[in-house]
C-alpha cells in the first residue's frame, strides 16, 4: 500500500516515519521511502562526475559503489509517477511519501496542519498507524485474490467485498466471478481483471491448442507472450 506523511516543518514528520518504517520492518513488511524537499538545489554537485556526465547528456545518472545505488534524474516526478517506478522496480508491501502535497495515495496529518483532499488519520498515535497500514495491507492483498470487476454479483465492489473478508463478514467463496483458475493476463505490463467466464474459456481455449504440440503438459504452467504487431514490411516493385 501507498501512504503520504505530510505536515509543516517541525512537525514530526520524519519522525513518525522512520518510526513507522522501523515498526514494519520488525513484522516483516517490504518498506521503501520517499523523501520530498521543497528546496530546489540538487543532491548532485558540481564538478563531480555524476553532474559531468548529466552535463554531457545522460538522463539519468547512475552512482554506483560498494555500498550503496543513487539513481539522479534531472526533472521533477509527481508522486504518483514516482510510486509506479518504484511499485514496478522494487514491489515493497508498503511505500512511505514524506512531505508530499499530492498524490492520489491516502494520507496522514501530522501537527496542526489543515487536512488535506486524502488524509485517512489526523495525528495518530504509532501502534493506530501500524494498525491502519497492515489492515491496508491486507486488503490488498485481498483485492489481488479477487477478479477485480466490480460485477456487483456480490452486492457490493471488490474493495468493500474485500474490506468485508478482512473484516470476517465475507469470504472468498462469496464472490460470484472467482475461478479457481489461475490465469493472468496483462497487456503493455497492466494486468487485466478476469471473471470465472473468460478464465475458464482461456485456459481450455490455449490448453487444446497447445495439446498436441511435443513437451506440452496439460497441467503444467503455460506463460505465453505477444509482442505488439509490427506492420508488414513494404514490397519493393522493381520496373
Amino acid at each position: 500500500m501507498i501512504l503520504g506523511i505530510y505536515g509543516y516543518q517541525d512537525s514530526g514528520k520524519t519522525t513518525t516515519v522512520e518510526k513507522l518504517v522501523g515498526a514494519l520492518v520488525k513484522k516483516g513488511y517490504d518498506v521503501a521511502s520517499v523523501k520530498h524537499s521543497p528546496h530546489s538545489k540538487s543532491v548532485d554537485c558540481e564538478g563531480k562526475d555524476t553532474w559531468r556526465h548529466w552535463k554531457a547528456g545522460s538522463d539519468p545518472v547512475v552512482f554506483s559503489s560498494e555500498s550503496e545505488t543513487a539513481m539522479i534524474i534531472h526533472s521533477k516526478m509527481g508522486a504518483d509517477a514516482i510510486a509506479g517506478m518504484v511499485k514496478a522496480e522494487f514491489q515493497p508491501d508498503v511505500i512511505i511519501f514524506e512531505g508530499f502535497k499530492e498524490g492520489t495515495f491516502p494520507k496522514v496529518a501530522i501537527g496542526r496542519v489543515a487536512p488535506r483532499t486524502g488524509t485517512v488519520l489526523v495525528n495518530p498515535g504509532q501502534a493506530r498507524l501500524v494498525e491502519y497500514v497492515e489492515t491496508e495491507v491486507v486488503v490488498e492483498r485481498t483485492i489481488a485474490k479477487l477478479p477485480r470487476l466490480d460485477c456487483g454479483k456480490c452486492g457490493m465492489d471488490c474493495e468493500g467485498l474485500a474490506r468485508a473478508i478482512v473484516g470476517g463478514k465475507k469470504r472468498l467463496a462469496d464472490c460470484a466471478e472467482l475461478s479457481n483458475l489461475t490465469v493472468d493476463i496483462r497487456i503493455n505490463g497492466r494486468s487485466v481483471p478476469t471473471g470465472r467466464f473468460v478464465s475458464e474459456i482461456v485456459d481450455s481455449t490455449v490448453r487444446g491448442m497447445l495439446s498436441s504440440l511435443r513437451g506440452f503438459e496439460p497441467n503444467g504452467t503455460v506463460e505465453i507472450r505477444l509482442e505488439g504487431k509490427k506492420g508488414r514490411p513494404k514490397r519493393l516493385h522493381r520496373k
